[in-house]
């Protein structure tokens, strides 16, 4: 189930192994990524329980295929729908998502639990044809979250989550665990990962994207509109401490 990979010693995970991730993975990935300009006062509203600083008015959905994921081998790929957002903390530039969706529950418990992803679960499709064309889909409980449609047209625009030939690098975020006694936060602090990802030049295309209403995952709040879409495949994807820089930046409760 593991690939090549063993557990660790002491590695924190409470109670011990259960969920049994590893802590190591590697993958190959494919990234339908759509850059849209959104509400800044959302924006600002989402991360207004960190201390992170946003760093502009763009969000990125990221449709992210990932064929032969060591944590999913049993399904034969893992799938997330990430919304993320560049910012900035304490020297670092950066990323955060906003809302993740994962198709995997080692997936969703290793996010949550090591590094404070917003993961929670869904289910895919992620269609892909010789034309280069990808279609898909993302449920979360049988209710609808995202619908998607790119065609490459090599006239398209393509847009980055930043301008400029520098990237926010690695992401970041507020990892709590709840207190068992009442309702409010035991334990926060702040975790920082940046892993090896080595794109391929965008491939830039037009998009039909539709997000759906939720009291549950209000996606639609943000008011994104589109700039550009675009897609993007790593070959090396991957994870653990022999391949990421991880770092647990401060802790913030108690």
């Amino acid at each position: 189930m593991f690939g090549n990979y063993k557990m660790h010693e002491n590695s924190g995970v409470m109670p011990p192994y259960a969920p049994a991730y590893p802590l190591e993975w590697e993958c190959t990935l494919r990234n339908m990524e759509v850059i849209t300009r959104v509400d800044e006062t959302k924006l600002r509203d989402l991360l207004s329980h960190t201390p992170f600083e946003p760093v502009n008015d763009r969000v990125a959905f990221r449709f992210m295929a990932s064929p032969g994921h060591t944590l999913s081998l049993h399904n034969g790929r893992m799938f997330d729908l990430m919304v993320t957002a560049a910012v900035r903390y304490e020297g670092l530039f950066t990323q955060t998502h906003l809302y993740m969706f994962c198709s995997d529950p080692m997936g969703i418990a290793a996010g949550r639990e090591l590094f404070g992803y917003t993961k929670k679960d869904c289910t895919y499709a992620f269609d892909e044809k010789e034309d280069g064309s990808i279609s898909g889909w993302v449920n979360r409980r049988t209710l609808p979250v995202a619908d998607f449609s790119f065609t490459p047209d090599a006239s398209a625009p393509i847009v980055r989550l930043v301008d400029g030939e520098e990237q926010p690098n690695g992401e970041i975020h507020v990892r709590r665990i709840p207190h068992p006694e009442r309702p409010e936060t035991a334990y926060a602090d702040v975790v920082y990962r940046a892993f090896p990802l080595p794109y391929s030049a965008p491939i830039g295309g037009r998009i039909d994207l539709k997000l759906h209403e939720s009291r549950f995952d209000p996606l639609t709040e943000l008011n994104p509109e589109v700039l550009s879409a675009q897609f993007m495949v790593s070959n090396i994807y991957a994870g653990g401490f022999g391949k990421e820089d991880r770092r647990l930046i401060k802790r913030l409760i108690p």
